[in-house]
């Protein structure tokens, strides 16, 4: 890693060349930081942060890691402050708040061109996906627990299969994580703490770190079988709660219950709430499920005061829509304003209210909520209002039965947030399924089953009633979609409760297609089977099930709108799918290894990561050299000559010179045979004839493999996929490549290679008669060698892809 010199960017502003991190907390929010925060600054990040909700944990979290990149005097701070904060919020409406407000930072400080902030939310398309475009380069990456955890799993949700082992790589290399608010992370909290102990125990390519943060912490939670052990931790000391974080320590709102009717249980509350309303202040009202959320607000909106309803079930602009108007500050002399959400608020959130009403939940839930109620202490006389819910869901019935006894305790009491939090309140335990080693070691393996089935994480992410699939609207005939529309972007698409997705999609009422990538379809109707979590789907706007209003709801049937696509290259990737070869311009292959090999070479010296050593780096750089020797096959020229047009194309095509590695016509580019990868054919030849290329690599394996798997396809398994039958000759063939075929002479930067004969027996299962190993074998032995493991493995991966796409994207710019 490459860190900044230390106030390079302050030095062209008002701060001068030494800049303390007192000095860059006041450039940046106007404000002096709280002294924990700059005890963080001083000692770095700890792996538990335990302070009061209001306390400024993102701010905590941000701004100390980025003064020790940047802005540290000692240059072995910044050089072992890791490159990437990846901060994991449980909420999705938290993800843009927190983005805007880093953002005013980075702002403040000049800093909005020098560091990346970045949401991933899936379903990216790769301009979109900007921390990729320079992955070496100080980044904050926000997203939700699911989108940034199954990313470090190997199982991207939302993102497509061929990509995941690029973040796989990425996310588990030079990454400071930051979990907030862990008591609602469920699963995902004792994955989190195994992820970061397995990274200790496999080895990465450069060392990540882990900071888990809440007001509420269970010591027993934080333990895990390779994690045993938290090693250090911060809380508030006593400058913090006498100093000007006091005001908001000792901000009281006093407990009163209410007792609706079961029969008009919302009816009632409803009326509750516009009575404790005052005027010129904010209302929030928290209720414990989606549904009773969106029916109390059909009951409350329309009276005379602004009326918001805010839940994850929206589609991300109607989503920022809501969050602007829920937290756009309230005209005193005004009617005021009443939120009415789910449990989205109960963290990270920054918001405030005068009146709270909460159904009663878990205790945690509590706290935190109570936490948005007087938040700084701006009002006197705040008051709390609860009730018992009709049913417990989501919760058990016994940590709600705690909890009522609990605030039927604090009736007419005026309580801080601390006071709230000492309380011991019992919960039901839950066991959560583990993530173990050998978990970890399967899921390197992307290839899917021949059902198209996958190892399914969500059991280690959220508890089942709460993983998600990914849904969009569009104007599309009974037919489908069209085969080649590009996949829904993230502003197209509306998380939605895998129970009720497999209600209501793929009914008669509400159809859904998926993509599949081994089918030439492309889209494909969907059945209740195909509803996993994670997955995208998209249904006919015409059959409802959604407004920008009320967001996801199954009994709506007016037509939905449809969202706009971001453009991009947001294109479903199948797996004949070459979507780089596609080019502006006619490439020779010769040129384009050139070009990968040069870019392995910069994208190592920039990385310079620590964990990899110098006989692995130089495989990668000859993976970069020999990657497309497949490409010559003739059924690839093939496929380029076929997207000739005009003759002006021709001209061009054969003044760059055969055989290509980019086409530059403006025909569609498709392989005559099926399931074609180029890059099984470049792996093969290096395995064979070819081989002599590679006679005086140390890391002959670990490049072969590297030249495989460069676009994510070919990786551990091979087969022969549906549809693949031998040949006329009788001969075996798999991703397109017929045993035996002959792979032609190709000129490369080092020389010449010879005419190679593809040879498919390494594809099949069990180590060869002369014992060499298969090429499952060959993979799994990498995978598992000390000096390599998953992590650097994956890393390497990623740094061959990462310098491919920057090849083809100047080879692409430098073109008229």
């Amino acid at each position: 890693m490459l860190p900044a010199t230390p106030a390079d960017h302050f030095s062209r502003g008002e701060l001068g060349e030494q800049v303390t991190f007192d000095d860059l907390v006041r450039r940046a929010t106007g404000f002096a930081p709280y002294d924990y925060q700059s005890r963080i600054a001083s000692d770095g990040l700890p792996e538990l942060l335990e302070v009061p909700t209001g306390s400024g944990k993102t701010l905590a979290a941000t701004l100390p890691w980025l003064f020790r990149r940047r802005f540290h005097d000692d240059a072995a701070v910044r050089e072992s402050t890791p490159r990437w904060l990846v901060y994991v919020l449980p909420m999705r409406v938290l993800v843009e708040q927190t983005v805007d407000q880093i953002g005013s930072w980075l702002g403040a400080l000049g800093l909005t061109d020098e560091i990346g902030l970045h949401m991933v939310m899936g379903g990216e398309s790769r301009l979109e996906k900007r921390w990729l475009h320079a992955p070496h380069q100080d980044a904050v990456l926000v997203g939700t627990l699911d989108m940034l955890l199954s990313r470090a799993l190997n199982r991207g949700y939302a993102e497509s299969r061929f990509t995941w082992p690029i973040s796989f790589g990425l996310f588990n290399s030079g990454c400071q994580w930051v979990f907030d608010e862990i008591q609602l992370m469920g699963p995902a909290l004792p994955t989190s703490l195994q992820i970061e102990g397995l990274r200790r125990s496999f080895g990465s390519a450069i060392p990540s770190r882990s900071m888990w943060m809440s007001a509420t912490v269970d010591p027993a939670l934080m333990r895990s079988i390779d994690l045993p052990t938290i090693r250090a931790s911060v809380g508030l000391s006593d400058d913090d709660r006498s100093g000007s974080l006091a005001t908001r320590l000792d901000a009281t709102k006093r407990v009163v219950q209410l007792h609706p009717e079961d029969r008009t249980y919302l009816r009632d509350l409803a009326d509750s709430i516009r009575e404790s309303h005052r005027r010129g202040t904010r209302t929030i009202a928290i209720l414990n499920t989606v549904e009773r959320a969106q029916d109390l607000y059909r009951l409350v909106e329309g009276k005379g005061v602004d009326t918001v309803l805010l839940h994850s079930r929206f589609r991300p602009p109607d989503r920022k829509r809501h969050t602007a108007r829920a937290l756009a500050d309230v005209d005193p002399d005004g009617p005021g304003r009443i939120v009415i959400a789910t449990q989205v608020l109960e963290a990270g959130v920054d918001i405030s209210s005068a009146v709270m009403f909460t159904e009663a939940a878990r205790w945690h839930s509590i706290v935190q909520r109570a936490g948005r109620c007087n938040r700084a202490g701006e009002v006197t006389q705040a008051t709390l209002l609860w009730a018992s819910p009709p049913k417990p869901e989501p919760y058990a019935q016994e940590d709600v039965d705690a909890c009522i006894k609990s605030l039927e305790a604090l009736e007419d009491q005026d309580v801080t947030a601390a006071q709230l939090s000492a309380l011991r309140v019992n919960s039901v335990p839950v066991a959560h399924p583990v993530l173990r080693r050998r978990d970890l070691l399967d899921l390197f393996d992307t290839t899917a089953d021949l059902s198209g089935n996958d190892i399914d994480i969500g059991q280690f992410l959220r508890e089942s009633d709460d993983l998600d699939v990914h849904v969009a609207w569009w104007d599309i005939d009974g037919d489908g979609p069209d085969p080649r529309r590009a996949a829904p972007g993230p502003h197209e698409r509306c998380a939605v409760p895998i129970g009720q997705a497999r209600k209501a999609l793929a009914t008669k009422d509400l159809p859904a297609w998926h993509f599949d990538h081994l089918d030439e379809r492309g889209w494909v109707k969907a059945n209740a089977r195909d509803i996993r979590p994670g997955r995208v789907f998209v249904t006919q706007a015409a059959t409802g099930g959604y407004s920008p209003e009320f967001g996801w709801k199954p009994s709506i049937k007016s037509e939905v709108p449809t969202v706009v696509m971001v453009p991009g290259d947001r294109e479903a990737e199948a797996l004949a799918d070459d979507p780089l070869t596609n080019s502006r311009t006619w490439i020779s292959l010769i040129e384009h290894l050139k070009h990968v090999e040069e870019a392995v070479r910069l994208q190592a010296a920039r990385f310079r990561p620590p964990g990899i050593s110098q006989a692995a780096i130089e495989a990668a750089i000859v993976a970069g050299r020999f990657h497309d020797i497949g490409k010559a096959h003739p059924v690839f020229q093939h496929s380029c000559e076929k997207t000739v047009v005009t003759p002006e194309e021709n001209d061009r095509a054969e003044a760059t010179g055969r055989p290509w590695a980019k086409s530059g016509g403006s025909g569609r580019f498709r392989h005559g045979r099926r399931h074609f990868r180029h890059e099984l054919a470049s792996a093969l030849a290096l395995l064979s004839d070819a081989s002599v290329m590679l006679q005086d690599l140390d890391e002959r394996e670990l490049a072969v493999y590297l030249v495989g798997a460069h676009h994510g396809k070919v990786r551990v398994g091979i087969r022969s996929l549906p549809g693949e039958k031998p040949c006329e000759e009788g001969k075996r063939v798999a991703l397109g490549i017929r045993d035996g075929e002959l792979l032609p002479a190709v000129q490369t930067p080092s020389g010449t290679t010879p005419e190679s004969r593809l040879d498919l027996a390494v594809t099949e299962l069990g180590d060869g008669t002369d014992g060499s190993a298969s090429w499952t074998g060959m993979a799994l032995q990498l995978r598992d060698r000390p000096d390599l493991g998953p992590f650097r493995l994956a890393f390497l991966e990623a740094l061959v892809r990462l310098a491919d796409w920057e090849a083809s994207a100047q080879e692409e710019l430098s073109q008229p």
